[in-house]
């Protein structure tokens, strides 16, 4: 093993209980959805290696994944009925209708037909915004938005270097400092934004299944 290697694991070891004591209920307690699960488990694994610009994007996949999937279903069922059994083509109408919207789309329709809620709907827009387009379409002002980094000039006077004295720069202006940047807001949102979006796939997903039975 390289000492790169044991490095890695050494930095694991060191994050893995405190990381995994913040989701452990997102991390144990599946969805019992096949379609959503696989990424639930990975992002949780993600969060547990500290993996965290990782685990937003995932989480953004997951948030569109699942809207898109629940309309899809939503709408094949009341179209299909109960009276006529499901087969293999059941789906494709809705799925051609859904796959290609965008989030802003499919937010307002998970929001028109009872999906979400309206302060689910105003949260996850948001999300939408700060965290989706953020990270997935790489918009560097909504990432770093007015956050402010200490910086120091150096010039050249009379052949000697000059250090100014320290101010504070936008780090939108930085972009070789956006990297390490990044990865440290990240380590700020990336646990609360899955939890968040988790509990709200959680509650659609029970409160779908009762109105479906029904």
């Amino acid at each position: 093993m390289t000492d790169r290697a044991k490095q890695f694991v050494d930095e694991l070891n060191d994050k893995f209980s405190n990381n995994l004591s913040k989701i452990e209920t997102q991390f144990n307690d599946e969805y019992g959805w096949p379609e959503f699960d696989p990424l639930r488990d990975e992002i949780a694994k993600c969060l547990i290696c500290d993996l965290c610009q990782a685990a937003i994007t995932l989480t953004n996949h997951l948030l569109e994944n699942f809207l898109k999937t629940m309309l899809i279903y939503q709408e094949a069922i009341q179209r299909n009925g109960n009276t006529k059994p499901m087969d293999l083509l059941t789906f494709r109408p809705s799925i051609d209708k859904f796959d290609g919207q965008v989030l802003f789309k499919t937010l307002e329709q998970a929001k028109s037909k009872g999906l979400i809620s309206n302060d689910q709907w105003e949260l996850l827009d948001k999300y939408r915004n700060d965290f989706r387009n953020a990270y997935s379409h790489a918009e560097k002002k909504k990432i770093f938005k007015d956050k402010t980094v200490g910086t120091n000039l150096i010039k050249v006077e009379n052949e000697h270097l000059n250090l100014s004295d320290s101010a504070q720069t936008l780090l939108i202006n930085l972009p070789f400092g956006q990297g390490i940047a990044q990865v440290i807001l990240s380590k700020e949102i990336a646990f609360d934004y899955f939890i968040s979006v988790d509990n709200i796939i959680r509650d659609v997903l029970n409160r779908f299944g009762k109105n479906t039975v029904t």
